[in-house]
């Protein structure tokens, strides 16, 4: 019995339909930088190298804040779920403005360049992983984007390492993060994902989510993956929140 939600299409059927949505976007809205607005380019080189990227080798484990490997004062009073955490950039211009229009505005054309970025920082890190696994968004954050937009990032990311990307897990009703505080955030957060019926989890999962805050979101995927009998999880977001 197939107990796994694989988010897989042939390649040629992907290569077709990446085409396809590419040309009628091209049409509707021609590219331009999502750092400068650079008419041509989905990113010019000069916002490509003004990303403030975050040196994994230097970031805390637990919370991937940057410059916390030896010392890390955000995460010290948290109990999280998963093992550790890899962020590819700071949340911060042009990188955030990327992430913006990605799953705010649809500029799915973003989403190749996110989903590298996160690659890029799993380098020597994934050494047994069995999958990725997207977060997925509320209900409602779905329904306002049209697209479930980390199930794009953890397929391409999946891709770039090699991985099998399972759809594991499946949202419930909460409200809405981004104007929540800290506290608000982890009550919001916690208990709004659980496993998908029937489903069974490989032992041990890398979970993707766009931006990592609190740590509330995939703490509170971590927490159904290892209920439901996975050994491990670990995380990997594109921006890590900071100051």
């Amino acid at each position: 019995m197939q107990d796994r939600r694989r988010l897989a299409f042939p390649a040629g059927v992907r290569s077709l339909a990446a085409a396809l949505v590419e040309g009628a976007a091209e049409l509707v809205a021609p590219t331009r930088c999502a750092g400068c607005d650079l008419p041509g380019v989905i990113l010019c080189d000069r916002c490509r190298r003004s990303l403030p990227l975050i040196e994994p080798g230097e970031a805390c484990p637990r919370c991937g804040a940057p410059g916390g490997l030896r010392w890390c004062g955000e995460c010290w009073e948290s109990d999280f779920a998963f093992s550790t955490v890899r962020c590819a950039g700071a949340f911060e211009p042009p990188l955030s403005r990327c992430i913006t229009l990605y799953k705010d505005a649809g500029e799915l054309r973003l989403a190749p360049l996110l989903a590298e970025l996160a690659a890029d920082a799993t380098a020597g890190w994934l050494d047994g992983i069995d999958a990725v696994v997207p977060v997925p968004p509320s209900p409602a954050a779905l329904a306002r984007r049209g697209f479930d937009h980390t199930a794009r990032l953890a397929c391409d990311v999946a891709r770039l390492t090699g991985l099998p990307a399972v759809e594991a897990l499946v949202g419930r009703p909460r409200r809405d993060q981004r104007s929540l505080s800290r506290g608000q955030r982890l009550a919001n957060a916690a208990g709004s994902l659980r496993v998908v019926r029937g489903a069974s989890p490989p032992p041990r999962v890398l979970v993707v989510d766009d931006v990592f805050t609190t740590g509330a979101t995939v703490d509170a995927a971590a927490r159904a993956l290892l209920a439901a009998g996975v050994a491990e999880v670990r995380a990997l977001t594109v921006g890590r929140a900071v100051g």
